[in-house]
């Protein structure tokens, strides 16, 4: 497969964005472009050749052309699509297997779960071709694509910034569901989706009481399940996880409120002072109040 490699923390140049309107059938222009350009087909049918190899695109496909060879159209054809010409300080197209591929997003999955962050590469893999098909997703990519053009078309301050920024998410959003559209049943992550929804449901409510009898309930899943995937991915278990991230939560309210003790940590699920201030120490090295004292003694 035939992949971008995209340096997602810098922003791309546009040079032009737009929507083509087909309102007649007619064919390609021939052309070679010292652009990348992303095409996002809307409706209709659209039929080219690039470095020899011929391609149909329709409604939900996504096609990003190289720069510097050789594309045009075949036949005539109706068609509606979003066209964006760019150029990225820090992109090359990359040939990779589609298991080398898997292997590699398997790996980040798994030190991005792990938190080790550090170790992440900064890139993502945009596919040449993404067939979304006619779905919430391809509507997520199309609504970018347009708040992308309409920043374009204003005459304010730093309105370039916020449309490369939109085209950026877009990408980044394109990659997540190609990510997710590919690797349902791949054995070495087929379970991650697991860890990561246990992950959102602790941090959507942490401060609420939280039971395996509960989890299991919302979940829909074996806690003691759940758990065993948890630990084998993170290390560590669920309610384990749950208390750093109630303790977290504790560090950033006492930075920005001044709400009393046993307040935070009520209000972060803990059900009295005396558990909140043992499990705090555990994970921090000191109590709260030392901990609050350390922190606004150094930003008086």
């Amino acid at each position: 497969m035939l992949f971008l490699k995209y340096e997602a923390n810098l922003l791309p140049q546009i040079s032009l964005i737009g929507k083509d309107t087909s309102l007649i059938p007619h064919k390609n222009i021939r052309r070679i472009c010292e652009d990348y350009i992303f095409y996002i087909v809307t409706s209709g049918e659209l039929s080219f050749c690039e470095n020899g190899n011929e391609y149909t695109l329709k409604k939900g496909d996504c096609f990003l052309f190289e720069p510097g060879v050789l594309h045009y159209g075949t036949k005539s054809s109706e068609y509606n699509l979003i066209y964006i010409h760019f150029n990225h300080p820090s992109s090359l197209f990359e040939e990779i297997s589609f298991d080398e591929w898997k292997e590699k997003v398997s790996t980040e999955e798994h030190l991005r779960i792990a938190g080790k962050k550090q170790e992440l590469e900064k890139s993502i893999f945009i596919p040449k071709i993404a067939n979304l098909g006619e779905n919430s997703d391809f509507l997520n990519i199309c609504n970018l694509a347009e708040r992308a053009i309409e920043n374009n078309k204003l005459l304010l301050a730093n309105n370039n910034i916020l449309c490369s920024l939109a085209i950026s998410e877009m990408f980044i959003e394109l990659y997540r569901v190609f990510i997710e559209n590919n690797l349902k049943n791949y054995k070495k992550t087929d379970k991650i989706h697991l860890v990561n929804d246990v992950l959102k449901y602790l941090n959507h409510n942490y401060s609420s009481k939280i039971t395996g009898e509960i989890i299991s309930r919302d979940l829909c899943y074996n806690f003691d399940y759940l758990n065993q995937v948890f630990k084998k991915y993170l290390n560590t278990t669920i309610f384990k996880a749950l208390e750093r991230i109630r303790i977290e939560a504790a560090q950033n309210l006492m930075k920005v409120s001044n709400l009393s003790l046993e307040k935070i940590g009520e209000s972060v699920g803990f059900k009295n002072e005396s558990y909140f201030s043992k499990t705090f120490k555990k994970y921090t090295g000191i109590t709260p109040s030392k901990y609050r004292e350390v922190f606004f003694g150094k930003n008086l």
